[in-house]
């Protein structure tokens, strides 16, 4: 157990102490009076043992007393203090051991803790995300069903649908379209002057010219007075169907009466009727086309429900409302309940034209990039948003590229048409 103290300790310092311990023990041992027993009783005055053997015995015993009870006896109680003392050091280093494993715990504890406090400690800058794209999925399906409906719309008026302007043909479809010009859209100042056709007054000021202005009706506002999913019609929805009918399909075909599908050419024995039928059916094809983009773009800008203004209204607005867009402007600015278009708007741009943006990016690491996966969230929803737009022009560009064709396509088969003829009718020698 020495030895082990000894390398333990592995210090000169530690090793002199203990021989200078050991030297003391064996000091006292020999110093020590010896108990009295009458084993030198044999000697003779001069010191010699005498001749009687049992004075040899005699001598033996108590040789061996003095050495059991000094040196041995010494030796007994040096070992069991050394065995106490070692013990009470190995506490200390126990102890000491106890307190080191103790205080790595400890500070392993603070590490992770300092960790998760500096990678989970929420964000304001996080909560403005949150926030302001909860009603975003709601106002997308909006805009769907909107688009729908107004596509509808246009469709019934086009295909001369019973119950529309232009069921009795292209006559009633012009006479309705004229008396809501002169009631509603009708300037005097325009074409020089009007005041005669438009009964002496312009429309309200607010809603003259609407019928052909597609930048202040569509293009500018961020969100647009309508909502064509519920009863109530406004007159913002009667501005765009009346400019939607300036657009598409300004003149539309006339009535058909169901006889003429029936009427054969003499010549020929083809359905004329069938066949100009079939032909308008491919001019309403190539109409939905681009009256398909037109309602989509207006319904993107379509308000929600009044009833159920969307969760993120108030705080989309306060966004804006640090601009420097004062209160009183702020429905003229966004809309009371802000469009689709409204929303994406202020969370693609507007969001980071404010200052606050950029100094809430001081802020910890973890934070910041959660602020950029965010922002790449919004960048996909936006890309979609371009890639479904991308797939309407893709699809406007096949129509370009047909109707270029078509006017080939006559030209080949009247030609070949021609050449069928001749070899049919020219006599085989």
């Amino acid at each position: 157990m020495l030895t082990a103290i000894l390398k333990y300790k592995g210090t000169r310092l530690y090793s002199a102490l203990a021989v200078l311990l050991m030297a003391a023990f064996v000091f006292s041992a020999v110093i020590t009076p010896t108990t009295t027993k009458p084993a030198y009783a044999a000697h003779a005055g001069d010191g010699a043992l005498e001749n009687d053997p049992s004075d040899f015995t005699e001598h033996y015993d108590g040789v061996m007393f003095a050495l059991r009870e000094n040196w041995v006896a010494s030796f007994m109680m040096m070992t069991e203090q050394l065995v106490s003392v070692m013990m009470a050091q190995m506490l200390m280093v126990g102890a000491m051991w106890d307190a080191k494993q103790q205080i790595e715990v400890q500070n392993l504890y603070r590490s992770l803790a300092a960790q998760a406090h500096k990678e989970y400690h929420p964000s304001l800058q996080m909560c403005f995300f949150g926030t302001n794209v909860a009603s975003l999925a709601k106002a997308d399906n909006s805009t769907y069903e909107n688009a729908k409906i107004i596509d509808q719309l246009l469709v019934e008026r086009e295909y001369g649908n019973f119950g529309s302007t232009a069921s009795g043909g292209n006559f009633t479809d012009y006479r309705s379209r004229m008396h809501q010009f002169t009631d509603v859209f009708c300037d005097i100042r325009e074409n020089n002057d009007m005041e005669d056709f438009c009964y002496g007054t312009s429309g309200p000021r607010e809603r003259r010219m609407r019928d052909v202005d597609f930048q202040r009706v569509v293009d500018l506002p961020y969100t647009i007075d309508a909502n064509f999913t519920d009863a109530d019609e406004t007159t913002t929805e009667q501005d765009i169907l009346a400019l939607g009918r300036n657009l598409f399909a300004a003149k539309t075909f006339d009535f058909m009466p169901e006889q003429i599908f029936y009427e054969e050419d003499d010549d020929t024995a083809e359905m004329q009727g069938q066949n100009l039928f079939l032909e308008t059916r491919s001019v309403h094809a190539m109409r939905s086309v681009a009256r398909r983009s037109f309602a989509n773009i207006v319904a993107m800008k379509t308000e929600g429900d009044q009833a159920q203004q969307y969760e993120s209204a108030q705080f989309l607005k306060a966004i804006v409302s640090e601009l420097g867009i004062p209160d009183a402007e702020m429905n003229d600015f966004l809309g009371e309940n802000p469009s689709y278009y409204a929303q994406m708007e202020v969370l693609t741009r507007k969001m980071y034209q404010s200052p606050e943006f950029y100094t809430n990016l001081y802020d910890k690491p973890e934070n910041v990039k959660r602020t950029g996966v965010a922002i790449q969230a919004l960048k996909l929803m936006q890309d979609r948003d371009r890639y479904e737009s991308s797939l309407r022009r893709e699809m406007l560009i096949s129509l370009m590229v047909e109707l270029r064709l078509r006017k080939y396509q006559e030209q080949t088969n009247r030609a070949l048409v021609s050449t069928v003829s001749n070899v049919i009718n020219e006599p085989d020698f």
